[in-house]
């Protein structure tokens, strides 16, 4: 018979690791399927261990969102165990599903490397903005679940996965955040931590630890997917540098990693390596008495079918160069397969006037903005850009329909004296 604790009755283990075991488990009172952590008894014992489990059940629940893994509740056993109660990755893990895709001969795609990349920035960022660092991203650590609908096929009880990294109705889910490191309570230096092959240099001995190392991490995890993948030499450039020895010549933050993975991918289809991207402005770069500056963050808030990220406040000041951008890979649609993309914003603004513009997007869980500094923003409801210039620019927004078409949306404003 299942055992029970409290009003969750425990079935068949799903995993066992170092220091814990996860149950798939049925909630008795919602009647819904979960997944329950219990810390291992001796384990148990040791106060440290103990309270760090604890905390990462509660670094869940404040950094919240699509991307990581939803935690429902946190108990203990009558041993003085305690348990977390999680959000169920049905799907398994990434590495699991990359591994059995790659004994049927798979190879990595472009889609398949951005269905990673995109909800991988997303839940990172996520962490950083919380001002902690996960230190322990691996594909172990990366997990799938269903969203609802069908994918693969179903036979009985079991479902076949789809010949993808992530299926249309699958969700990729960032675990494990017992190993964070706060920021805002930490002098930064660290010692060994993190998972064989995807752990940064800086955490095999003791050195001081940002979210850069994080950068290192997702760098190593995106590589590990396309091995022996026929893409892009600028993908492979753009992983190089997020695996440089030395933090500071990383990519600064999840935003700017992704958005690079982003342009080295799009080089794909691009007319000519010459000719400059959809997603920046023609004209001479900014020099460095006028490059761009964020002025503010405002608070965060979610919703399930359009999530709603930072509201940002972006300065595009004189100097930048502003000019009508060109669309180099012809018309894409802003709609399809139940997914829709529209901004909203203004067609004019005056110079000094702020001009905010909203992503109206409705089916789909991650979007990026392409904004004419060159810049991205994942998952952001709102951008806000502010011109000392005259001119005229174009702000992007994309996704990706079930299907993996791509979508995008895209606004002109033109900026007057």
């Amino acid at each position: 018979m299942a055992e029970l604790l409290g009003h969750y009755r425990l079935h068949e283990v799903l995993g066992v690791g170092s220091f814990a075991t996860v149950h798939r488990a049925h909630d008795e009172r919602l009647d819904a399927s979960v997944a329950v952590k219990v810390l291992a008894e001796n384990h148990s014992l040791n106060p440290e261990i103990r309270e760090r489990f604890i905390a990462e059940g509660r670094t869940l629940r404040r950094v919240g969102g699509p991307h990581l893994v939803t935690v429902h509740d946190i108990g203990q056993t009558s041993r003085q165990q305690p348990y977390l109660v999680l959000e169920i990755a049905d799907r398994g893990t990434l590495r699991q599903r990359v591994e059995n895709l790659r004994a049927e001969g798979w190879r990595a795609t472009r889609e398949d490397a951005l269905a990673l990349a995109r909800p991988l920035a997303a839940a990172v960022g996520a962490v950083h903005r919380a001002r902690l660092v996960h230190r322990d991203l691996s594909p172990g650590n990366l997990l799938l679940t269903s969203t609802g609908g069908v994918a693969g096929v179903t036979q009985g009880d079991a479902v076949t996965p789809p010949a993808s990294v992530l299926g249309a109705d699958e969700r990729l889910l960032v675990a494990d955040l017992g190993m964070c490191k706060d920021l805002a309570v930490s002098s930064g230096l660290t010692v060994a931590a993190g998972t064989d092959g995807f752990r940064p240099p800086e955490q095999s001995r003791p050195a001081v630890v940002d979210i850069r190392a994080d950068i290192w991490a997702m760098s190593s995890v995106l590589r590990w997917l396309v091995q022996d993948a026929d893409l892009p030499a600028a993908l492979h450039r753009t992983l190089e540098r997020g695996l440089q020895e030395d933090p500071g010549a990383r990519q600064a933050d999840a935003t700017t990693w992704l958005g690079e993975v982003e342009e080295a991918l799009a080089l794909e289809t691009a007319p000519a390596a010459h000719e400059p991207s959809a997603a920046s402005p023609v004209g001479p770069e900014p020099s460095s008495a006028s490059s761009l500056s964020a002025s503010a963050g405002v608070g965060y808030r979610l919703r399930r079918r359009a999530v709603l990220g930072a509201l940002l406040v972006l300065a595009l000041v004189t100097g930048l160069g502003l000019g009508s951008l060109l669309d180099l890979r012809g018309a894409v649609p802003s709609a399809a397969g139940g997914v829709s993309l529209a901004i909203e914003g203004p067609d004019e603004v005056r110079v000094g006037e702020e001009a905010v513009f909203t992503a109206e997007v409705e089916g789909a869980d991650s979007w990026v903005w392409s904004l004419p500094t060159g810049s991205h923003l994942v998952d952001a409801e709102q951008t806000v850009l502010t011109a000392s210039g005259p001119g005229t620019a174009e702000v992007v927004l994309r996704a990706r329909a079930p299907d993996g078409q791509e979508l995008e949306a895209r606004r002109t404003v033109r900026v007057l004296e």
